[in-house]
């Protein structure tokens, strides 16, 4: 019983990371066209703003914008606290990517 309750602070982080590693990545290789249009869209709002033939409001995209940026670092630096974790996330995610 010893031997298990050894290992046990091994295997979860690195179980935890591999099974996010794989939803990410598969998540990743399913998304990765849609982003590509919602990007060219973007792209399109951002030039008719700039020939003023529509009105952005562009300070209200950069509060967005901010907010989520520092969401999605202080979310990565969580997640990329522990070696174990970032071991297994890698190896989730690359075997993510090829099944999706």
């Amino acid at each position: 019983m010893s031997e298990i309750t050894s290992i046990l602070p091994l295997i979860l982080p690195l179980s935890a990371g591999g099974i996010g590693g794989f939803v990410v990545g598969y998540a990743a290789k399913k998304v990765y066209r849609p982003a590509i249009i919602i990007g060219a869209l973007i792209a399109a709002l951002a030039y008719l703003g700039y020939a003023n033939i529509i009105s952005l409001n562009i300070r209200e995209l950069e509060t967005i914008s901010a907010f989520v940026v520092a969401f999605g670092s202080s979310l990565v630096a969580l997640l990329t606290s522990s070696l174990l974790f970032m071991g297994g996330f890698a190896i989730g995610l690359m075997s993510g990517i090829r099944k999706g």
